[in-house]
Order: C-alpha cells, then sequence, then structure tokens
C-alpha cells in the first residue's frame, strides 16, 4: 500500500472537479486537433513516388500515424468516459474498491479510474503475468 495523502482520500470538492473538468475538455480539444491534423495529411497514393525508399518511407510513416491514431482514439474513449463519469458523480471514485480517487491523483492522471492503490495493485498482477509468459516463452525456445 501507499503512504495516502490527506487529498488522496477525501472527496473532490465542487472548485476542483470545476478544474478538472476544464483541463479534461482541453486535453480533449488538443487531442482533436492533433487527430485533424494527421487527418488533413496526403495519403501515400496522393505523394508520388521517385523510388523505392520514398515508399518505405511513406509506409513506415503512415504505420506510424496509424498507430498514434490507435492509442489517441483509445485516449479519446478514456476521455470521454471520464466526462461521464463526471456526470454521473462517480469520477473521483474508484472502480475497483469505491474509495475517493483524489485530486493529486486525478490532476496527475485525469482519465483515471483507479485509486493509487488498486492501480499498483493491478500493475503487479500484469508484472507476474508478464515474468510468467516470459518464462512460458523461454522453454518453448
Amino acid at each position: 500500500m501507499s503512504n495516502l495523502r490527506d487529498d488522496d482520500i477525501k472527496p473532490v470538492t465542487k472548485e476542483q472537479f470545476k478544474e478538472l473538468h476544464g483541463a479534461l475538455m482541453e486535453k480533449r480539444e488538443r487531442l482533436l486537433e492533433q487527430v485533424r491534423e494527421v487527418s488533413s495529411r496526403p495519403d501515400a497514393d496522393e505523394l508520388r513516388m521517385a523510388d523505392e525508399m520514398d515508399v518505405a518511407s511513406v509506409g513506415y510513416d503512415q504505420a506510424f500515424e496509424y498507430r498514434l491514431r490507435d492509442r489517441e482514439a483509445v485516449l479519446l474513449r478514456k476521455i470521454d468516459t471520464a466526462l461521464r463519469r463526471m456526470e454521473q458523480g462517480e469520477y473521483d471514485e474508484c472502480e475497483s474498491c469505491g474509495m475517493p480517487i483524489g485530486f493529486s491523483r486525478l490532476k496527475a492522471r485525469l482519465e483515471t479510474t483507479f485509486c493509487i492503490d488498486c492501480k499498483e495493485e493491478q500493475e503487479k498482477i500484469e508484472r507476474m503475468y508478464e515474468k510468467r509468459r516470459k518464462r512460458m516463452t523461454a522453454f518453448e525456445g
């Protein structure tokens, strides 16, 4: 368990909610702007290729942009979920244990749904499974 501070166990105040809501909306708008910017770039089909290196370079760039778009889409869904949770009055409640998430954690990770203790526990379990997968892969090789 982590060392909880007072603001990690107290419900978020109305003023803090307003601050967090504004930050979520700003982050959402920045993300949408990035998506619009990437979407407005020309496709490989629109570009004339001088040689094979240009084709490979454009292909790599497109693959990279698609990965970015996927990550941006996931983050956008998380932001929208956070805004919905805010409307429902659940934004500062841990999805796992129901305890308050705390203003400092929410401010640091606006779209989080877990308190720090539950997130640390989740990451510990993920690391355990990752180690197990690596051991299993080593035996297969």
